[in-house]
């Protein structure tokens, strides 16, 4: 049975026509530094140096958790093993500052029945975990402040059918508050943490898996204390995995539930080939909006399917770690439209014949634009995505009403001492005015629809928000979180499907080193990226381990050489599994 949905969330299919969107870029990177533990993935900034970094653990009967801290260019520093979990393998991995320090902390979740904090010292470093036992053998862990005490507490999904409620107390232990019962011989695989309805107030969302009766979603509609009521959003064949993503820019929490989808049933199937997305739009007042988003035959199901804008173009995309029947793995995404649809075939960008994991997202160059990190856990290993693409036009989303804020994108790094913000507003009422609010302050208000402007902003977080009004007096916003630093981003070089681009060094004559930088892609796995200087290889990237074995994973060259004066011919050639062969040349002359 399912909840009543109320069609608050219009959509207004041939109002506007839809943008034309720019071709999608991204520079692959094998990093081949093992990790101790590689099955599910966090990023934060653990150090408080401004840099993403990310936070392996888990894998094949391992208790590891293993930190790579980043350098903010697009690369990262050696692993480092944080500590070891205290009962068995690691399931899932969160971060949050539990003790409101200021300082990120880890917690993951141990199939043998406990998670296990590890509170962070600042320096990337850690402290020696705490262990809380559950209830029974957990699967799946989410993090929010569920009663309004300002500390952060737990939600844990376990084997018997519940989530289990963990009040975080002090800062530093947690005690078992709450067993909210889901449904029963079933596993809850997987749970989120959102304010759907933009109350202040966080909520959870469920997914179980058991007989097929058993197998659905939920939301548990929190009233701020503490008492959850269930509602059923929809069953399941064969659920994957669950998101929670501000998919439509309004400030309230969405749901993203992927399944494998079948070719009889068009809602929810048990087809091991197909990658369904069903969305479960906030829309206040503890209503939500279902529309299904995705149904791509030809690809696996993935557990964890994002939503972030990666084009820039101000509507929310698709993005997962994904598998075709080929048997090749990167990274995927579904491009969102103004209209609220989104492409049925995905964009692949294929690193590997290894499984790729679940994505983490973060601006690892900090030039604004969305990059992709996962875990290759056959190989042990870092692929990267740097987002190449070149930013598209901005949109006007279709949803009415909507704010829709171009730039920045949502959790990315910009450059300061003045960040550009561009947005626009769509109401079937005449819209009025449109105000930026930064850090809780008004710093922009005027009588328009749409406004392209820098405003000077503070190093550090800062929190925006869009808000547009139309003559009934109705408002209606769009939140952003970026991170402003002092520096220079890392470049980035993109490249159309099946060719190789040198875009460094971008003229013909240069000083000595010479930054070169070129990027290809293709269609299957990229396996050696190499560098030619006068005829004489210089780099060869194929992704090589330890073990000697070449896994490539590579697309790109990133690199200073030293060259003498005079003039020096530059060339960069792909190779792909299937022996094709991608290049690009330059001749520069060093001064």
């Amino acid at each position: 049975m399912r909840t009543q949905i109320l069609p608050a969330l219009v959509l207004l299919t041939g109002a506007i026509a839809v943008n034309a969107q720019t071709n999608l870029s991204f520079q692959l990177k094998r990093d081949t530094s093992p990790v101790y533990g590689g099955y599910t993935i966090a990023q934060a900034d653990f150090n408080r140096d401004g840099k993403p970094d990310i936070m392996y653990a888990g894998g094949a009967n391992s208790t590891d958790v293993t930190l790579r801290l980043g350098n903010g260019d697009g690369t990262f520093q050696a692993p480092v093993r944080i500590g070891i979990a205290d009962s068995a393998q690691i399931l899932d991995i969160v971060a949050a500052d539990f003790d409101n320090d200021g300082i990120q902390d880890v917690a993951v979740l141990c199939i043998g029945g406990t998670f296990d904090v590890f509170f962070g010292i600042g320096n990337g470093t850690f402290a020696a975990p705490v262990a809380t036992a559950t209830s029974t053998s957990p699967r799946s862990i989410a993090v929010g402040d569920f009663n309004g005490d300002h500390l952060v507490d737990l939600a844990i999904g376990d084997i018997a059918g519940n989530v289990e409620i963990f009040n975080d107390v002090s800062g530093r232990s947690f005690v078992l508050q709450n067993t909210i019962a889901i449904e029963p011989n079933t596993d809850v695989i997987s749970v989120g943490v959102g304010d759907f309805d933009h109350t202040g107030i966080q909520n959870i969302a469920a997914m179980t898996i058991g007989n097929p009766a058993g197998s659905g979603s939920y939301v548990l509609w929190n009233d701020g204390h503490e008492n959850f009521r269930k509602a059923v959003l929809t069953a399941f064949t064969s659920p994957a995995g669950l998101t929670i993503a501000d998919l439509n820019q309004d400030g309230m929490a969405d749901i993203l539930l992927s399944y494998s989808c079948g070719t009889q049933d068009t809602i929810k199937g048990s087809n091991s080939t197909c990658q369904g997305v069903i969305a479960f739009y906030g829309q206040g007042q503890q209503r939500l909006f279902e529309r299904t988003l995705v149904m791509s035959n030809g690809v696996q199901a993935t557990s964890r399917t994002l939503g972030v804008d990666v084009n820039g173009d101000g509507i929310g995309d698709l993005v997962a770690g994904n598998r075709t029947t080929g048997a090749q793995s990167g990274l995927f995404v579904w491009l969102g439209h103004p209209d609220g649809s989104y492409d049925q075939v995905p964009v692949q960008f294929i690193a590997t014949t290894d499984s790729v994991g679940p994505p983490a997202a973060g601006d690892f160059n900090r030039d604004g634009m969305m990059d992709f990190v996962s875990d290759t856990p056959g190989s042990a290993q870092t692929q990267i995505f740097l987002n190449a693409t070149n930013r598209a036009p901005c949109s006007t989303s279709q949803i009415n009403p909507t704010v829709t804020a171009c730039v920045p994108v949502d959790n990315t790094y910009l450059p300061g001492p003045t960040v550009r913000v561009q947005a626009n507003a769509y109401d079937t009422h005449q819209v009025t005015a449109l105000q930026l609010y930064t850090n809780g302050h008004l710093t922009y208000s005027q009588p328009v629809s749409s406004f392209d402007q820098s405003f000077p902003m503070n190093n550090g977080a800062n929190f925006l928000v869009v808000k547009a009004w139309d003559y009934t007096g109705l408002n209606f916003r769009s939140e952003r979180h970026i991170n402003v630093y002092s520096g220079t981003p890392e470049p980035v070089c993109p490249a159309a499907l099946g060719t190789a681009n040198m875009c460094l060094p971008s003229g013909a004559t240069s000083g000595s080193p010479v930054h070169i930088l070129a990027n290809g892609y293709t269609p299957v796995v990229p396996t050696s990226a190499q560098l030619y200087i006068d005829g004489h290889l210089t780099i060869s990237d194929d992704g090589c381990i330890q073990n000697g074995g070449c896994v490539g994973g590579s697309s790109s060259i990133d690199a200073y050489q030293a060259l003498g004066t005079g003039s020096h011919d530059l060339v960069f050639k792909l190779w792909d599994a299937n022996g094709n062969v991608y290049t690009a040349e330059k001749v520069v002359t060093i001064q």
